[in-house]
């Protein structure tokens, strides 16, 4: 074996078994630390180890601040060091570090004894998907109008890639907003509802509460299903008469929002 192959696996050693003691206090590392400038091993190996759990919790305080503001520092703290103890980060990127946090705080007390906190944390997670999500053209009303008519039956409409759809039981989206705001969210209470978020053209994130039946079609359309088939589906819930400009009035509102796709 080669004297550089001999190094890089000493390298690659030594780099494991420092991810060791800062994720499960293996202590093997410490054989490899000198002591330097009046500063014993331990000590210096607890710099290491405070600085990488510092930068774990910046990062759960930079993708949760608004989280962070509900629990307040001192149930946050508690938070971040549960979370860190039980799902240690695992890769080089921190990107994806907390998007266990929602179970987390499900699955623990005191967290779990008040399920909205769980759910917040859920939707700025969301919130951040749909911002980092792939980019592709939007389908336009020029586009739109370009279709010859015979085709409008057979369309089939594809979503932005940020576009995410997701339930809550409590009234989690309007306390998020009311934080924002920085004004004092009501308490907690049960509210079911559907929100659509995603990232508009001008990069920025969007989200609104969506209907039972809004929420239907766009299911459909998630599932492949072409303009007449939607137009069918309403059939069961409007007149006859109105289905047609019913379906063009959702078809027109997505547009507009920017969540269809073109290609």
């Amino acid at each position: 074996m080669s004297k550089n192959k001999v190094s890089e696996l000493s390298l690659h050693a030594l780099q494991q078994q420092m991810m060791n003691y800062l994720t499960d206090n293996e202590l093997t590392i410490a054989e490899q630390v000198e002591e330097h400038g009046g500063i014993s091993r331990d000590a210096r190996l607890h710099i290491y180890k405070n600085a990488y759990q510092m930068r774990l919790k910046e990062t759960i305080d930079n993708d949760h601040e608004l989280l962070g503001l509900y629990l307040g520092d001192d149930l946050f703290d508690q938070m971040v060091e549960g979370y860190i103890n039980a799902y240690p980060s695992n890769k080089t990127s921190l990107r994806n570090f907390a998007d266990s946090l929602p179970e987390f705080l499900a699955q623990n007390t005191p967290f779990s004894d008040y399920p909205l906190i769980s759910e917040l944390a859920y939707f700025e997670r969301l919130l951040m998907v749909a911002f980092d999500a792939a980019d592709t053209e939007r389908f336009t009303r020029e586009l739109l109008l370009a279709i010859p008519h015979e085709q409008w039956p057979s369309l089939v409409f594809r979503f932005h890639p940020s576009v995410q759809i997701s339930r809550f039981k409590f009234n989690t989206v309007e306390t998020w907003q009311a934080l924002k705001q920085e004004q004092a969210p009501q308490p907690a209470a049960k509210l079911a509802s559907t929100w659509l978020l995603w990232r508009n053209n001008e990069r920025l994130t969007q989200f609104r509460s969506i209907s039972q039946q809004e929420h239907g079609l766009i299911d459909m359309m998630l599932q492949g299903h072409n303009f007449a088939e939607l137009c069918d589906a309403l059939l069961s819930q409007t007149s006859e008469q109105d289905v047609s400009q019913l379906a063009l009035n959702y078809l027109l509102s997505w547009i507009d929002d920017g969540i269809l796709a073109s290609r």
